[in-house]
């Protein structure tokens, strides 16, 4: 099997990383200027909201663009790129249209913020998974594990909002709860992708298997 060195670039490694880390400080950040620690009383949407939105903006951006970086330095054959840019729109739009204040998702703009972080959320992870497919065996199996893990908090997520009190909070602090920590386990994924593309050996496009 052909295979090309999974260092790739050094400047979209380099890059790649430094947005994986921005993404958790950034994370600290909205919490602090917010003063809403996590879990969130409403939702992690909305730490974009108010003089420090723009931190919001940023840890969205930063974190979306991580894994095409990645993938540049590492790349990967497959739907990964093509995942992985659907789910940087999302984010984008999730960055720069903002929420309604104390949640309810009412207004046409809070309906557009709410449709592009679902699909940055279910098309990053999946767009991870095929970019790391040909990584090595522990790999593959913690971004599995992750992935299976942010689809069962995902239908958490959805029940909640669907008025169930998935947590003994209420309904809509458990919704904020699980979203939150749905945000978590997504940039774990991203951490393994920038652990994992600075050493993967990855299958070349084309190679004979």
């Amino acid at each position: 099997m052909a295979i090309v060195d999974g260092r790739g670039p050094r400047g979209a490694l380099i890059a790649g990383r430094s947005c994986a880390a921005a993404g958790w400080l950034l994370w600290i950040v909205m919490q602090v200027v917010a003063d809403d620690p996590f879990p969130p009383e409403v939702s992690v949407s909305q730490y974009g909201l108010g003089a420090f939105g723009w931190v919001f903006t940023v840890w969205a951006l930063a974190l979306a663009a991580a894994p095409i970086l990645l993938l540049r330095a590492a790349p990967a054959p497959g739907p990964a790129a093509a995942l992985l840019w659907v789910g940087f729109a999302g984010a984008a739009v999730m960055a720069v249209v903002r929420t309604d204040e104390g949640g309810g998702a009412m207004s046409g703009h809070a309906q557009v913020h709410m449709v592009g972080a679902a699909v940055a959320l279910v098309f990053l992870p999946l767009g991870i998974r095929f970019a790391l497919r040909g990584a090595g065996v522990f790999t593959r199996r913690l971004c599995s594990v992750l992935v299976v893990v942010a689809a069962f908090f995902g239908t958490l997520v959805l029940l909640s909002a669907a008025g169930v009190d998935t947590a003994g909070l209420g309904a809509p602090r458990s919704w904020a709860l699980w979203q939150g920590t749905l945000v978590v386990v997504e940039m774990l994924l991203v951490s393994v992708h920038a652990v994992e593309s600075g050493r993967a050996r990855i299958p070349a496009v084309g190679a004979e298997r």
